[in-house]
């Protein structure tokens, strides 16, 4: 009896053992399916990180692309700017040119066309009489008259400037009164005068009231020549 006892724990205790055993295995290997799946799970992480570096320095190239087609834009606007007032300049130039080519008709008569043919009908009579009898006028004249021819010679010169409408003067004026332009005009014709004298040896020095008498009369003639040669031109 007691022998089968002593078979029978043996028996027993061999069983839980062999189960033991093939319950071990199943313990062991989940440990490696759970590390296999971490490792995954990290590997798609870092993928992921990855195409968003990718993905931002794409946006970053894209963004410089875009600041320099800007860039070139707004040079293109300038470039385009700058063309337009060229143009512009261009045009008014043309439109100035034109008016100046195309033929300018004759406007109505008025006091301005009078002034001028006054100031003609002057500079014929006075170039006749002026250098071929002028000095034998100025024999036959008082000094007073002189003085008025001379005076008179300076207001035909501002007449012929100032109110014919030839050309638009616009300057200062000496001693607030006097026009500056005329007035220097005048005194150059008085000078040439007295120039032309000398060169045709009709001055007598010892004589000064005939000079004066001579400049006086040739003074008309002088200072509408230097009136007119003045306003001729375009600047």
């Amino acid at each position: 009896m007691v022998k089968k006892r002593g078979k029978h724990k043996h028996k027993a205790s061999s069983k839980k053992h062999a189960k033991k055993a093939h319950n071990a295995p199943k313990h062991h290997a989940g440990k490696p399916k759970k590390e296999h799946t971490a490792l995954k799970d990290t590997l798609h992480h870092l993928e992921i990180l990855a195409e968003e570096q990718k993905t931002g320095h794409k946006i970053e190239d894209v963004e410089k692309k875009e600041e320099e087609i800007e860039h070139k834009e707004d040079q293109i606007v300038k470039e385009e700017r700058k063309i337009e007032k060229e143009t512009e300049k261009v045009e008014g130039l043309e439109k100035k040119i034109v008016k100046e080519v195309q033929a300018r008709p004759l406007r109505k008569f008025d006091i301005k066309d009078i002034n001028k043919g006054i100031i003609g009908a002057f500079i014929g009579v006075v170039a006749h009489f002026g250098f071929i009898y002028g000095k034998e006028i100025a024999k036959q004249i008082s000094t007073s008259r002189a003085s008025l021819i001379l005076f008179f010679s300076y207001f035909m010169i501002i007449v012929l400037m100032y109110e014919t409408g030839y050309r638009d003067i616009k300057e200062k004026r000496l001693l607030r009164i006097l026009p500056k332009r005329a007035t220097l005009v005048y005194l150059t014709s008085l000078v040439v005068i007295v120039v032309i004298f000398l060169l045709f040896n009709l001055i007598n020095i010892s004589e000064p009231i005939e000079l004066y008498k001579g400049v006086a009369v040739t003074s008309v003639l002088a200072a509408l020549g230097a009136g007119t040669a003045d306003l001729i031109g375009r600047n």
